[in-house]
């Protein structure tokens, strides 16, 4: 899984008078239904295990004007090999837990242990059409390639899985979501979507499958605004990068090379979620479910095989900007 990219940067150079105007924050939930008006597929961006953002797609999911509209969510960290569970789980089934959460145990490409906050959409979801039983179901779509850990002994093993992360979600997306006429939510790391040279692969792949694209990035990158103009927002918020401020900001650090691009050059809109950054955490998985344990130390031989170690942390939830 790649880092997280939340585009902050220490400053911003100052805006000239009358050339933008004031950005107009709407409410998140709605402003994601109204997208579905005009796009059959609503990309959203994520920082990976951010508790507040996946609290409000919690709430997405839940709200019956989201439930009503949309048929699939498709998620990055899933294991395609689980979706029977999945579905069965979704649609209200009584399936073995461990079943179901192998998906996103299993995912490929994770780079540490899987946060709970994929449990927190998947029972969301699945709670959100139990309250919704002879009316429209919304479905979970895995999109993760299929890959076996017990197959999976070296890195010459994986690494076709990894090559095809990106094109395995998109093919995933044109099979069960555009072929066949529905509507989703999709939900990847920002960097997967960000359009930093025109739109990313999965993007293009869609677009030229004759999908209408809206994307949305979660992103920090309000916080540095200097004024703090976005203190008085009503959060949850999604904002348009129209002809604004926070279109105008930088999406790239300061010492990136050459002229960096604007927030409006690599997505539609942006998601704030908390008017204080100090407040935005990430949830890990309790050491518990760890250390010692069998899923831990076959996550360690997963981690060798990636050339990394298996990070623990000691509090199940901090900051977001300490990882």
């Amino acid at each position: 899984m790649k880092a997280v990219h939340c585009i902050s940067v220490l400053a911003i150079a100052s805006l000239g008078s009358g050339q933008t105007q004031d950005p107009k924050p709407h409410n998140a939930t709605a402003a994601v239904v109204r997208a579905f008006d005009t796009h059959n597929i609503v990309l959203f961006g994520e920082a990976h295990g951010c508790k507040q953002e996946y609290e409000w797609l919690a709430q997405l999911v839940g709200s019956p004007e989201f439930a009503s509209r949309v048929d699939d969510i498709v998620v990055e960290l899933g294991n395609s090999l689980s979706q029977k569970a999945v579905d069965n789980y979704i649609a209200g089934a009584e399936v073995p837990f461990e079943q179901v959460e192998r998906a996103w145990r299993d995912a490929i490409g994770m780079i540490n242990a899987p946060s709970p906050v994929h449990e927190l959409l998947f029972k969301a979801v699945r709670e959100a059409n139990q309250r919704r039983r002879g009316q429209h179901q919304m479905r979970i779509v895995l999109g993760g390639p299929p890959g076996d850990w017990d197959k999976i002994k070296t890195r010459s093993d994986l690494t076709p899985f990894l090559q095809r992360r990106d094109s395995s979600y998109a093919q995933i997306v044109n099979k069960e979501v555009l072929a066949r006429k529905r509507r989703a939510l999709l939900i990847m790391g920002s960097l997967h979507f960000e359009r930093l040279n025109g739109p990313g692969s999965i993007e293009r792949e869609l677009l030229s499958s004759g999908a209408s694209t809206y994307l949305v990035l979660f992103s920090t990158k309000v916080y540095d605004d200097p004024a703090k103009r976005f203190a008085a927002w009503p959060v949850p918020a999604i904002v348009e990068l129209g002809n604004n401020w926070v279109g105008d900001m930088p999406a790239m650090p300061p010492d990136f090379p050459g002229e960096p691009p604007k927030l409006r050059d690599i997505a539609d809109a942006v998601l704030v979620v908390s008017q204080n950054p100090s407040t935005l955490t990430v949830l890990a998985m309790p050491r518990a479910e760890l250390d010692g344990t069998l899923y831990g130390k076959e996550l360690e031989r997963r981690m060798t095989i990636m050339g990394r170690h298996l990070e623990i942390p000691d509090q199940p939830e901090r900051p977001l900007g300490s990882r």
